[in-house]
C-alpha cells in the first residue's frame, strides 16, 4: 500500500490508502477527471493506484473471476489499448478496484444498518421519554392537588410530589438532546447514501484510468498539464 501521497484528494483530504474505507472518494476522483489535469494530481493518482495494485494478492481463479477478466478484457480491447503489458496492469488493477469495491459495499451496508438501528432506538427512546414524563406529570399534578386538598399533609405525598416533579423535568430535558442525535444520525444516512457507489461503471473507469495511466493516447483528449516555462511569460503546454 502507499505510504503517503504528495497532495490530497479533493474528495477527502485524509485519504493517504486505497483501501474499502477509501474506495468512495478514490473511485469518485477517478470518475470525475476531466482532462486535461495537473501533473501532480497525475502523478498523485498513479502513486495511489500502482501503489495499491502491487500490494494486492491475485483473486482465486474461479469461474467467475474468469468471466469478469473476460468481460472487462473486451472493454479494453474496445478502448484502444494494444499494449499487452498495458492490459494486463489495467486488468490487474480493475480486479483490485472490485474487490475493494466488493467490501465497500459490505461495509457501507452494515453501516447503513447501524445507523438505522440507532435511528430506531433513537426514536423509541424518545416516544418512552415522553411516555414517561407525562405520566410523571399527571402523578405529580394528582398529589399536589391532594396535598392542596389536606390540611395536614403527610410528609410522604410532599416527597412524591417533588419526586414526580423532579423526575418529569429529567425525561422532558432529554428530548432536546434525543433530537439533536437523530438529526446527526438522519445526516450521515443522507451523505452515506448520497456518495455511495453502488455500481462501478467499468467503461468510463477503463477510460479514465486508461488516460491517466498512460495506457492510451488520445489525439483528441490530453492528459495533463505541464508547464514548461518557469517564468510562466506562456501559457503550459499540453502533453500526455
Amino acid at each position: 500500500m502507499p505510504e503517503k501521497l504528495q497532495a490530497p484528494l479533493d474528495h477527502d483530504s485524509s485519504v493517504v490508502h486505497l483501501t474499502p474505507e477509501t474506495f468512495e472518494p478514490v473511485y469518485n476522483t477517478i470518475i470525475g477527471l476531466k482532462f486535461p489535469v495537473d501533473v501532480a494530481r497525475v502523478l498523485e493518482l498513479r502513486y495511489l493506484i500502482n501503489h495499491a495494485a502491487d500490494a494486492f494478492p491475485e483473486p482465486a481463479p474461479t469461474v467467475d473471476y474468469r468471466e469478469f477478466r473476460d468481460a472487462l478484457q473486451a472493454v479494453i480491447d474496445a478502448t484502444g489499448i494494444e499494449n499487452k503489458r498495458h492490459s494486463e496492469r489495467l486488468l490487474r488493477i480493475l480486479s483490485m478496484l472490485r474487490e475493494l469495491h466488493y467490501a465497500y459495499s459490505i461495509n457501507t451496508r452494515d453501516a447503513e444498518n447501524k445507523l438505522r438501528a440507532g435511528m430506531a432506538d433513537n426514536r423509541e427512546q424518545r416516544h418512552r421519554a415522553i411516555r414517561y414524563a407525562l405520566g410523571f406529570t399527571v402523578a405529580a399534578i394528582l398529589c399536589a392537588i391532594l396535598w392542596l386538598g389536606l390540611s395536614d399533609a403527610p410528609w410522604l405525598l410532599k416527597v412524591l410530589t417533588a419526586g414526580f416533579a423532579v423526575a418529569t423535568w429529567l425525561y422532558v430535558r432529554t428530548i432536546p438532546t434525543l433530537d439533536h442525535q437523530l438529526s446527526e444520525l438522519e445526516k450521515r444516512m443522507n451523505q452515506l447514501q448520497r456518495h455511495r457507489v453502488k455500481s462501478i461503471h467499468w467503461r468510463m473507469l477503463v477510460q479514465k484510468l486508461s488516460l491517466l495511466l498512460g495506457f492510451k493516447r488520445d489525439s483528441e483528449v490530453e492528459a495533463f498539464l505541464i508547464d514548461t516555462d518557469p517564468d510562466h511569460s506562456h501559457p503550459p503546454r499540453l502533453t500526455h
